[in-house]
């Protein structure tokens, strides 16, 4: 990798370090890294391999680049996260302001870069943030005590390397250095304990850590104008540090102190499946199977001596994605796509938090490509979900505060819009 490559990772790195925390897909996974592939609901992401992001989405599909090839990106999210309820100390109504948009406006950016080693050996390297959240609740809303912020950000550093087995097999294989930060705030409620009129406390957790997974692809086209890929990522285990603290408002009276934290956290392993088929010259259509293997995503554990373990139960399902898209190919300079899929939610009804107050959702995308030089592209795409149900706090334990026994009441009105931009160049 030349002065260009080296230059371009320290770019994409410092892009990240501004970053804000992302609004998720199911649960707080984050699909949104291409505007190509959220035209299509990311039909086609592990088959495809005709634009750089797919050194994230399939190494594999490096082989079927040319030449030295970087691209760099972002999605704008637009979040709608609204509840509709109250909350209730011993059956009574607790105090609560209106209702207002928890959702966060955010960027989310994406680097790659794919280089030459020899004819049949590639490199590529993917920048993304493949996980995160961000939500704000305003401070009289009646979840305080349950979360007041949550924002999870986590960078992704991906290099990998596929090799062409014959002209219709390649296969690859890639290392994840992913760093991921959590923090979040929440407010205790103290009158409950020490009678009408004492003022909240907050206590607020900060800690990141720094691990590594790894992935693998494989693509093949056992027919012209058919390409079917498979890929794997693994699962990385956080054991994020910090430190806990509790503003000066927290009487004495509750034990709690500010004190260095540790807490565990597990990403889900990833199973894809993709098939693209050329129907016509200028047709072709895909479809993508994805599973994600969120069982391991049993609890988050809060761990800060002297004060007690906070643990917050999770117990994700397994979930899947499925979505299919085309993409028509309308003249020299210009190139049209579409697509839809349903992304399942881990998050049951009797688990639901109000971190992560997600349900199943609808997607739908379309976008554009145009031309604008030999070896420059820009692609945009836009992408609506809809939630297919409203995702209720009614039955979760996780809606009872532990402390004081205020228990929220309610469901959650959602929906997300993206808008992505891609830009791509080939070096000669």
């Amino acid at each position: 990798m030349g002065r260009s490559g080296q230059r371009f990772i320290m770019l994409g790195v410092a892009v990240f370090s501004f970053a804000p925390a992302s609004v998720q897909a199911a649960a707080f996974m984050v699909r949104e890294n291409s505007a190509e592939s959220l035209a299509t609901a990311y039909a086609g992401n592990g088959s495809r391999a005709d634009d750089v992001s797919t050194v994230f989405n399939n190494p594999a599909g490096m082989n079927d680049l040319s030449g030295t090839q970087w691209g760099v990106g972002g999605t704008l999210v637009g979040p709608s996260v609204h509840f509709s309820g109250n909350a209730t100390l011993q059956g009574k109504p607790i105090s609560q302001g209106p209702d207002t948009n928890a959702g966060q406006v955010a960027l989310v950016p994406n680097a790659y870069g794919v280089f030459d080693l020899t004819d049949r050996l590639k490199a590529g390297i993917a920048i993304t943030a493949p996980f995160g959240n961000a939500l704000d609740y305003a401070n009289d809303w009646p979840g305080r005590y349950d979360n007041l912020k949550t924002a999870a950000l986590s960078v992704d550093i991906n290099p990998n390397l596929s090799y062409r087995i014959t002209d219709r097999i390649s296969i690859a294989g890639g290392v994840s250095l992913q760093y991921f930060k959590l923090k979040l705030s929440t407010a205790l409620a103290q009158f409950a304990i020490f009678g009408p009129g004492t003022p909240d406390g907050v206590y607020s957790l900060n800690v990141d850590n720094f691990a590594v997974g790894y992935n693998l692809g494989f693509l093949a086209e056992p027919f012209d104008g058919t390409r079917i890929g498979l890929t794997y990522r693994s699962g990385i285990s956080h054991n994020l540090t910090g430190k806990l603290k509790f503003d000066s408002a927290t009487l004495p009276g509750l034990g709690l102190s500010s004190a260095p934290a540790r807490a565990k956290l597990d990403t889900p392993a990833t199973i894809e499946g993709s098939i693209t088929q050329q129907l016509a010259p200028a047709f072709s259509l895909s479809a993508d199977v994805q599973l994600a293997q969120w069982h391991t995503f049993k609890e988050v554990s809060l761990v800060a001596p002297p004060n007690p373990t906070f643990t917050f139960p999770e117990s994700y399902r397994d979930s899947w994605m499925y979505s299919v898209g085309g993409v028509y190919q309308w003249n020299d300079d210009w190139t049209l796509r579409a697509g839809t899929g349903f992304d399942e939610s881990p998050v049951t009804d009797a688990y639901r938090d109000t971190g992560v107050p997600d349900a199943g959702r609808i997607m739908v995308g379309l976008g554009a490509g145009t031309k604008l030089s030999d070896g420059m592209s820009l692609d945009l795409g836009y992408a609506h979900y809809f939630s297919v149900a409203h995702a209720t706090m009614d039955s979760s334990i996780n809606a009872i505060d532990p402390i004081s026994g205020i228990q929220l009441h309610g469901r959650y009105n959602n929906g997300i819009d993206y808008l992505a931009v891609s830009l791509r160049v080939a070096v000669p």
